[in-house]
C-alpha cells in the first residue's frame, strides 16, 4: 500500500470522526469578495482595516494556501462546477457584455445539488457565468432568487457603457443606492426573512467589492482621509464597505439564532487588481497573473461550535474544493461528471493537516499558445509562458520554501531541469482533456461599433 493511498485512507476516518458531531444540512453562507488583494484584508497587516473580517476570521480558521483562477469568470466557473476551469472551457477571459457564452449547459452547478437537497438557495450580487439568454442566468441554474448584476456595472448608476446591469428575479431594477449597501442589506432581508424551521438556507454573496473604478462613499473613506491618492482612497473604502456588510450578515444569523447552525466561508475570487491601486502584500504579481499575487487569496471560514477557532492552517486548497465540501454537508447528490474539488471537512472539522491534494493545475486556454499555465505539485510551481514571437518561458518556484516567489524563477528552472520538463509535460498532458476555449475574443476589446442594449441580459422592462 502506498504512502498516498494510505494518507487518504487516515483523512477519510478523520472525516467520518470529526463529522459525527455536524448537524445534517446546516445553513451555508458563502462570501466571495471581488479583486481582493492578499494585503487589503486587516489580518494580513495592510492599510485596510476590516474589523468584522478579522474578528470572526480570528474565531474561525484562516486559510494560508487557498487558490483561486486569476481573474474572475474562470473563479466562478470552478467553484460553480466543483471542476478545473480548463475543463469546461472557461479558463481564459472574462464574459464581458458584449460576449455571447455561458458556463456550459451540462455542467451541474453548486445551485442545484444544493437546492436538490432540500435547500432554499438565493444568490445576491455578481453572477459572471453567462447573461445573454435565459437559460445561462442563475435562476434557470439552480438558484430560487437572484438580485445583483450580471457583469460589471457603476456601483452608483448600476449601469455600464450606458446599459443598466440591475436585476432581482430577471426583472431589470432601476433604484438609487451603493451597490454594496443594497447587495448586503439584501442578505439581511433574507435571513431575517427565511423559515428556517421549512428549510435550511444556502446564500452565495458573491460581492461587488472591492473591485472596478475605487468607488466609495465619503462615510465609509473617511477613516482613510489622510490618503493622499484618489484612487487607493476608493478602494480602502471599497475594503471597509465590505467589512461593514460582512459584519451585518453575521449580525443577522446571530439575531436570528443561526449562527451555531451554519458554516459561514469567505474567500476572494483572485488576488488583487494592481492597476486599481490593489495591495498584495509580499506576494509576486496581480490579478491577471499566474504569480501568488494573482492565484493566492484571502480565505477563512466559520462555524461557532463545530469549527475550532483561532487556527491557521496551510493546507493547500483550491476553490474548487467549496463543490464537494458543500455538497457532503448538504448530502446532495453529487453530479455524474468527474469533480476536481477535495472535500475539505478533514481540516474544518478535525485536525489533518491537508486534505490529500497536492497539485493545482492552471491552464490557460488560447489557440495561438496552447502550453502557457501554471502548475503547482507541492512544493514545486511552474509558470510556463511566451514571449511575444519569441521561445517558451519557465520559471520554476518552491514555494514552501519562498512562498513569495523572491528567487529568480528562470534561473531555479535551470537549476533543476528535471522537474522543470516533468512539470511541463504534466501541462501537455492535462492539456489534452481541455476543450477549446469559449472566449472568442483574446483581448476582450469591445467590438468597433458596438454599441450595448438598454439593459444587459434577457430581462424585459
Amino acid at each position: 500500500m502506498t504512502k498516498s493511498l494510505l494518507a487518504g485512507i487516515v483523512l477519510t476516518a478523520g472525516a467520518f470522526v470529526a463529522l459525527a458531531d455536524v448537524p445534517a444540512k446546516p445553513n451555508i453562507v458563502l462570501v466571495l469578495a471581488d479583486d481582493l488583494g492578499w494585503g487589503d484584508i486587516g489580518y494580513h497587516d495592510g492599510q485596510a482595516k476590516t474589523p468584522n473580517l478579522d474578528r470572526i476570521s480570528a474565531e474561525g480558521i484562516r486559510f494560508d494556501r487557498f487558490y483561486a483562477q486569476p481573474i474572475c469568470t474562470p473563479t466562478r466557473a470552478a467553484l460553480m462546477t466543483g471542476r478545473y476551469s480548463w475543463r469546461t472551457g472557461m479558463a481564459s477571459g472574462v464574459i464581458l457584455n458584449h460576449l455571447h457564452y455561458g458556463l456550459p449547459l451540462d455542467e451541474t452547478t453548486l445551485g442545484q445539488i444544493m437546492k436538490s437537497a432540500g435547500y432554499a438557495t438565493y444568490i445576491v450580487g455578481k453572477w459572471h457565468l453567462g447573461h445573454e439568454t435565459p437559460e445561462y442566468l442563475p435562476t434557470e441554474r439552480g438558484f430560487d432568487y437572484h438580485y445583483g448584476l450580471y457583469t460589471a456595472m457603476d456601483h452608483f448608476t448600476h449601469e455600464w457603457q450606458g446599459a443598466l446591469d440591475w436585476h432581482r428575479n430577471r426583472k431589470p431594477v432601476r433604484e438609487e443606492g451603493y451597490a454594496t449597501d443594497l447587495l448586503g442589506e439584501d442578505c439581511v432581508r433574507i435571513i431575517k426573512g427565511h423559515d428556517f424551521k421549512k428549510q435550511p438556507l444556502f446564500l452565495y454573496h458573491p460581492m461587488f467589492a472591492v473591485h472596478a473604478w475605487n468607488q466609495s462613499t465619503p462615510e465609509y473613506m473617511a477613516p482613510y482621509a489622510d490618503v493622499a491618492d484618489k484612487d487607493r482612497r476608493g478602494l480602502l473604502g471599497l475594503c471597509a464597505a465590505m467589512d461593514y456588510q460582512f459584519g451585518q450578515i453575521i449580525q443577522a444569523l446571530e439575531k436570528a439564532g443561526q449562527l451555531d447552525n451554519t458554516l459561514v466561508l469567505f474567500m476572494s475570487d483572485n488576488g488583487g487588481n494592481a492597476h486599481a491601486s490593489a495591495d498584495n502584500g509580499p506576494l509576486r504579481g496581480s490579478k491577471g497573473t499566474y504569480y501568488e499575487g494573482g492565484l493566492r487569496v484571502p480565505a477563512f471560514a466559520y462555524w461557532p461550535g463545530k469549527i475550532k477557532g483561532g487556527r491557521t492552517t496551510e493546507a493547500l486548497m483550491h476553490v474548487t474544493d467549496i463543490f464537494p465540501t458543500f455538497g457532503k454537508l448538504a448530502g446532495a447528490k453529487m453530479p455524474a461528471k468527474a469533480l476536481d474539488g477535495f472535500d475539505l471537512s478533514p481540516v474544518l472539522f478535525g485536525n489533518a493537516e491537508t486534505t490529500g491534494r497536492m497539485e493545482i493545475p492552471f491552464i490557460l486556454e488560447d489557440s495561438e499558445r496552447e502550453r502557457r499555465g501554471a502548475i503547482i505539485d507541492w512544493p514545486w510551481k511552474l509558470r510556463r509562458t511566451a514571449t511575444e514571437n519569441g521561445p517558451w518561458v519557465y520559471e520554476l518556484f518552491n514555494i514552501a520554501d519562498d512562498p513569495f516567489e523572491k528567487v529568480e524563477g528562470h534561473q531555479t528552472g535551470k537549476a533543476y531541469p528535471e522537474i522543470t520538463d516533468r512539470l511541463s509535460k504534466r501541462l501537455d498532458a492535462l492539456k489534452k482533456d481541455a476543450p477549446p476555449a469559449l472566449w472568442k475574443k483574446g483581448d476582450g476589446n469591445t467590438p468597433k461599433g458596438w454599441k450595448p442594449p438598454p439593459i444587459i441580459g434577457p430581462d424585459q422592462e
